[in-house]
């Protein structure tokens, strides 16, 4: 046993451990599924560099219930030994160089060999055939330089095990050789502690082997799992009951090209499943397991990873990020569900068109680099499923305005790619009025204008797998131009009570016709939303001064009416400061108009703004689009007295009234 996945006694349960190899870069990491729960968790780094071959780890007896023990070899040959406390703080201790002139994957076990148990090592010679080693824990937990044996062949891989032939056992070890052979050897149990083999078991194999001694029969099979020539892995067994004949090769998994296979017998079902991780030529590691009775159903490949779950907060817009992420893939379920009418046939073009333009825009963008200059691709897929979604998506007819949470059958590839960088964490990069402050903006993004993605979308996923920020293939810089005075603005609501007071009496002082009015005062009513290419933006705007401006643009009507300014009379004006401080927008605080939620990003808004200077008051207001009813309770809202079709929540709309009417008359002054 002792491959590089073990099933411990942590929890009750107990979980499933793995500490494989990085893909790039150098060092081990350590993962775990709490199977008292479910997931997988981490992963954790167990040693930055050098890079190594292959792995294998065990749980010991030192502790209770034992700390993680683990060698490894690396490219140079090195082979390395680390523990790790069974304990909080589950520190992985630094790496023990134990010999060198090795190569390939090792195979670790605790014998039942010294009162205390050694530690047994197997791993192949780099001058060929394999290496014995061992440390006495009765005795100084020294290491024995490695005994070479089993010819000269050139072998990739090893795995050991103590089986229940002789007492305490012999030593039962397979190896496979560059040519794709599999050979089993024996070692006895007692002096002269002889070796036997190579006994040639199967070909047509590669990559490094792992060997159990099973439940099923009498005496207990021997189990092998074993990377296939031809992809995907091979199971073989010997019985133990009946001649000690070996199967043929039972191939399964797919057709990855794996290099190295780790196989136990856990304790789901009786006598117990057989669980199985499995290494590509990518490094990335995938999960098997085989039921443990008729029909011996093998199932996976399954992609190691994590589940990673947040809230995206940005202003008054919010979503849930969730994915699937192993090492440098990520991958996201969704759940699409088509409003009726919409045929099957019509779902299934926009299953590819969507998933097609997503790979395209946000895969083989960038690598990740090791700091030993090793490369790997970031890529990206879409999983379309009925259950178990990260994301569920309503589908409407087209032309329509679309959010992260609902699209439509017009959206074209690269909103689908804009709404999926929502849903892997990303906020938007294009100025919006409910969110004036953002930074970066109107960078030329996927996250802007639906165009190209750049190296910060990618550093939270490869934070941990780089070890670095990501670096790209044809490497440029990012665009980021922000709103200087934006950045300035001040919320009247987060302003020290005296200052809140004055911004708010500056405001209130513009009710009454001036002789000298301040320009620097204003009420606004805005409309924002919709995704890159389908951006709806509606403004009307009284400053105290009499300056008025009113603006438009929508760009699914494909209608842009450039901003118009104008100016009112102060009667005019002062009723339009009237009007605000009667919808309390210049009370102490501020209304609520919207319940206390998070919006979707690229949602419809209303925004109510008062400012003072530098000093302003957002009220957000719930905004329907009359042409797709919301599904919700709101219904088809009320229509307002201004020139955009966007409507407003009853509620809503009996608050505001009198402002939007007062607008209105400024609005239609502009427009003579």
């Amino acid at each position: 046993m002792g491959g590089f996945m073990i099933q411990s006694q942590h929890g009750a349960k107990g979980n499933f451990e793995l500490v494989p190899p990085m893909s790039h870069g150098g060092g081990l990491f350590h993962a775990w599924r709490d199977n008292d729960r479910s997931g997988w968790s981490g992963p954790t780094r167990v040693a930055a560099h050098p890079r190594y071959q292959g792995s294998a780890i065990i749980q010991g007896n030192y502790g209770s219930p034992g700390n993680l023990e683990c060698v490894a070899v690396d490219e140079a040959g090195n082979l390395d030994f680390f523990w790790r406390m069974d304990r909080s703080p589950w520190t992985w201790s630094a790496p023990g160089r134990i010999a060198s002139g090795l190569r390939g994957v090792p195979g670790l076990i605790q014998s039942k060999h010294g009162t205390k148990g050694n530690f047994e090592v197997v791993v192949p010679h780099a001058a060929g055939g394999l290496a014995h080693l061992w440390r006495n824990n009765d005795a100084g937990m020294t290491w024995s330089a490695p005994l070479r044996f089993g010819g000269s062949a050139r072998y990739a891989g090893a795995s050991v095990i103590q089986g229940n032939y002789g007492s305490p056992g012999n030593l039962e070890v397979v190896a496979v050789d560059e040519a794709g052979n599999l050979d089993f050897f024996w070692r006895l149990d007692r002096a002269p502690w002889t070796w036997s083999g190579p006994y040639r078991v199967a070909a047509g194999l590669r990559g490094a082997p792992s060997l159990i001694q099973s439940k099923h029969g009498t005496k207990g099979n021997f189990e092998v799992v074993v990377p296939h020539a031809g992809g995907g892995l091979a199971h073989l067994w010997r019985n133990n009951d009946a001649g000690m004949t070996w199967s043929a090769p039972q191939r399964f998994g797919g057709g990855a090209q794996y290099v190295a296979a780790t196989v136990f017998q856990g304790n789901y079902g009786n006598p117990g499943n057989l669980e199985v991780a499995a290494i590509d030529t990518a490094g990335n590691v995938d999960f098997f397991w085989r039921m443990d009775r008729a029909p011996w159903t093998w199932s996976g490949p399954g992609r190691i990873g994590n589940e990673r779950r947040w809230d995206l907060r940005e202003c008054v817009y919010g979503s849930a990020v969730a994915f699937h992420q192993a090492d440098t893939h990520v991958t996201v379920r969704i759940q699409l569900t088509p409003d009726a009418g919409i045929t099957e046939a019509t779902m299934a073009t926009l299953r590819a068109r969507w998933r097609n333009g997503i790979i395209d825009k946000w895969s083989n963008r960038f690598d990740c680099v090791g700091q030993n200059g090793t490369r790997k691709r970031i890529t990206f897929d879409v999983q379309w499923v009925t259950s178990n979604a990260h994301q569920v998506v309503r589908v409407q007819q087209g032309p329509a305005r679309s959010n992260v949470t609902t699209w439509d059958t017009s959206d074209t590839a690269d909103v689908a790619s804009h709404e999926f960088g929502h849903m892997i964490g990303h906020p938007d990069e294009y100025t919006d009025a409910a969110c004036p402050a953002r930074n970066p903006v109107n960078t030329g993004s996927v996250m802007d204008d639906n165009t190209e993605t750049f190296q910060r979308h990618y550093d939270g996923l490869a934070a941990f797998n780089c070890g670095h920020a990501p670096r790209a293939r044809n490497p440029f810089d990012d665009l980021v131009v922000t709103d200087v005075r934006s950045l300035r603005m001040r919320s009247i609501d987060q302003l020290t009570p005296r200052a809140r007071g004055a911004a708010l009496e500056r405001l209130r002082a513009q009710v009454e016709p001036l002789s000298e009015s301040d320009g620097e005062t204003e009420v606004s009513f805005e409309v924002t939303g919709g995704a890159p290419g389908e951006r709806y933006e509606y403004r009307v705007a009284v400053r105290g001064d009499g300056a008025t401006e009113a603006h438009t643009r929508d760009e699914l009507a494909g209608v842009d009416r450039p901003v118009i300014e104008s100016r009112v009379d102060a009667e005019l004006a002062a009723r339009v400061f009237a009007a605000a401080e009667a919808a309390g927008l210049l009370a102490e605080d501020a209304p609520v108009l919207l319940a206390d939620e998070l919006i979707p990003p690229d949602t419809l808004v209303g925004i109510i703004t008062v400012r003072a200077g530098d000093a302003v008051r957002r009220v957000v207001v719930p905004v329907i689009d009359p042409t797709v009813p919301d599904a919700g309770t709101q219904g088809l809202g009320e229509s307002v007295p201004l020139q955009t079709e966007m409507r407003v929540p009853g509620e809503a709309l009996k608050q505001l009234s009198p402002l939007l009417d007062v607008l209105a008359e400024a609005e239609r002054r502009v427009a003579d």
